[in-house]
């Protein structure tokens, strides 16, 4: 049986200017221009879907309310993509030495954060020690996946290091991701998170509480 999504869906690729007649629909489905018909009359009756009689035929474009729901379901298509390539890791907060603050804090870091993640981090990271194994292994994993690239800065006074960024939640929360800074000195076993929010207090943790993070890779 057809459902709604999927008559958008092929409506939407077939269509330019998001139109398209019938008789093409039902090519394209593989059924006949009946049992289209009742499905479009139901689409219609719903204001999902509108069709203009014309002299070259019917034809068929999606209402704002079409459009709507076939973004609604690109959003779950793309949730569910995202679970299944994500890599969970478990870990303690702990407190760090306050570096992350400083350099969360320059316009340069501030800038490109946004620019590739789309928000500007709170001036702060919250640090992750890991110590279960598969997390571990997940964490090592990560050095080979792809990722986003901050690159080297320098300025007159100083050399601000890369950074590779990983796109991720925290407890559920997004946006988010993890920052292994080139230069760091953190072993494999320690992460650190950034986010628009200040972690501890969004989440209402503190250190040696258990945290869990999915990268998106």
């Amino acid at each position: 049986m057809l459902n709604d999504a999927c008559i958008i869906a092929k409506i939407i690729s077939l269509a330019k200017s998001s139109e398209i007649t019938q008789e093409t629909l039902a090519k394209e489905l593989n059924l006949s221009q009946q049992s289209v018909s009742r499905k479009l009359k139901e689409l219609e009756d719903k204001e999902i879907i509108k069709r203009t009689i014309t002299t070259d035929g019917e034809i068929i474009s999606l209402t704002t309310k079409g459009e709507d729901l076939l973004s609604q379901c690109l959003s779950l298509i793309r949730e569910a993509i995202i679970s299944s390539h994500a890599l969970k890791i478990k870990g303690m907060v702990t407190s760090g030495l306050g570096e992350g603050k400083i350099f969360l804090s320059l316009p340069y870091y501030e800038d490109s954060f946004k620019k590739f993640l789309g928000f500007t981090p709170y001036p702060g990271t919250l640090n992750i020690v890991i110590y279960d194994r598969l997390s571990l292994e997940n964490r090592i994993i990560l050095d080979a996946e792809k990722h986003i690239l901050i690159p080297e800065y320098k300025d007159e006074n100083r050399v601000l290091g890369a950074v590779k960024v990983f796109p991720a939640s925290i407890n559920g929360i997004r946006p988010a991701a993890i920052v292994f800074p080139l230069r760091s000195t953190h072993p494999k076993s320690v992460i650190e998170v950034i986010s628009p929010y200040y972690l501890r207090e969004k989440l209402n943790i503190k250190d040696g509480d258990e945290v869990e993070i999915e990268s998106y890779v």
